[in-house]
């Protein structure tokens, strides 16, 4: 329950209160679960307050310092909080559909299983912030702001980009674990029954030889997802795939690949007396497929091959689209 004291120094108005909190800047509002809605609390400081679960539907808090505040479990449906001052604020499982953000800063706020349906973000202070299973439907999103007041400004559009793009810049070793696999990654796609699993770890041993990071797909299907996205997300984080399309198990990953348009190499072998794929001829019409592909009989065969005619064509493909990239900026 709220502390009645503190209710009844909000009634008083924003002058009276902000002098109260000037004077007692150490004490905490307590004001849990306080009806508040439609209340017209702009420009109140509210930094620290205890706010859990507050009923604030439709209040009026813009450039309210809520700095600290906890907000977790607070009704702030179509709320108004632009240019609100928030940072470090936690707002876990708060729902804030419909809720004018703009221009608030957010910076190192927690956001866990909040509701920002259909609220609006745009020019919102993000700088590390916690988000995770954010719920964003219908959310306008625009020049979130990633950064630090003394660092470059870097704007994005997608709040859980923000997240991504704000721990890429602020943890080294991650950042270097993320382009080494960029860089140095090779998915490995094929069947693994009859031997092919042995085939393709041949090949991951040859990749490795060459200083590349082999990824073979060899894992349970993730609970939640299917073998697409999982493919998907693993070849976005690789420079190149090799496919075994020995048989009919692989080309629904391999079209999941094309079908989001990852322009990316991709290197077919095909075990001589096995029967290819039947979109081999489909696949071969796209410039990133480097075939005619690798045929082999027995695995030292293939290996031989996969310098020349996998790392080498793969390697020049992606500088040829590095130059054509660079001449098209002018740099």
């Amino acid at each position: 329950m709220p502390n009645p004291d503190h209710l009844a120094l909000l009634d008083q108005g924003r002058d009276a209160w902000n002098a109260w909190r000037q004077a007692n800047p150490d004490l905490p509002p307590q004001l849990r679960s306080a009806h508040l809605e439609g209340r017209d609390l702009s420009g109140f400081d509210l930094h620290d307050a205890y706010l859990r679960r507050a009923h604030l539907k439709g209040a009026h808090l813009d450039g309210c310092k809520l700095r600290e505040a906890n907000l977790s479990g607070a009704d702030l449906e179509g709320a108004s909080l632009v240019q609100a001052e928030m940072a470090g604020a936690n707002l876990r499982a708060a729902k804030m559909q419909g809720a004018d953000l703009s221009g608030a800063d957010l910076k190192s706020a927690i956001l866990v299983s909040t509701d920002l349906s259909h609220a609006k973000l745009n020019g919102t202070q993000v700088y590390g912030i916690a988000a995770w299973e954010v719920k964003l439907d219908g959310t306008e999103q625009r020049d979130l702001l990633v950064t630090r007041p003394d660092q470059p400004r870097i704007t994005t559009d997608d709040l859980e980009v923000a997240q991504f793009i704000y721990v890429l810049l602020n943890h080294k070793k991650l950042r270097d674990v993320f382009n080494t696999t960029t860089q140095r990654g090779v998915l490995i796609l094929g069947r693994f029954g009859g031997g092919g699993l042995d085939v393709l770890q041949a090949v991951a041993d040859s990749l490795r030889q060459h200083g590349l990071l082999p990824i073979i797909f060899d894992f349970e299907r993730p609970r939640q997802r299917n073998y697409t996205e999982t493919v998907i997300t693993l070849a976005g984080l690789c420079s190149f795939v090799i496919v075994d399309l020995s048989g009919p198990s692989v080309p629904q990953e391999l079209q999941a690949i094309v079908a989001a348009t990852l322009r990316m190499p991709l290197v077919p072998i095909v075990e001589e007396g096995r029967k290819p794929a039947a979109m081999l001829a489909d696949f071969q019409e796209l410039d990133y497929f480097l075939g005619p592909p690798i045929r082999f009989n027995g695995i030292p065969a293939l290996v031989a091959q996969i310098p020349e005619r996998a790392i080498a064509p793969a390697q020049a493909w992606l500088e040829q689209r590095r130059n054509k990239l660079k001449s098209i900026d002018g740099s």
